[in-house]
């Protein structure tokens, strides 16, 4: 199977220049939030501990599980309102979370 999975080269390509005007349009600092969530590279405790910036993982909103990108948009339960009104749906999973809006993950 294609590393594209569901997307036909045509659909992706639009996809991504639909995703790079967007980007483009941000300021600075939005773009900046942006880019991390979608490194890994994002000022959240997971990456902070890797950096050796923090010693704890865990997330400091629900104190449930490590703060990662996934855990934010997609499983923390105290985010899990702001995800409904914002992603419609409480958790998502990681394939979910990949056709979600950007402009709807920037609270």
């Amino acid at each position: 199977m294609n590393s594209l999975n569901n997307f036909d080269r045509g659909e992706y390509r639009q996809a991504s220049l639909s995703f790079t005007k967007y980007a483009l349009q941000l300021s600075r600092a939005d773009l900046r939030i942006l880019t991390g969530l979608l490194t890994g590279h994002a000022d959240l405790n997971q990456h902070l501990t890797l950096m050796q910036i923090r010693t704890d993982t865990v997330c400091p909103l629900c104190q449930e599980d490590e703060e990662t990108v996934l855990h934010l948009l997609g499983e923390c339960s105290a985010l899990s309102v702001k995800c409904v009104n914002i992603l419609g749906s409480p958790y998502l999973s990681y394939e979910e979370l990949g056709k979600a809006r950007c402009s709807g993950v920037l609270f």
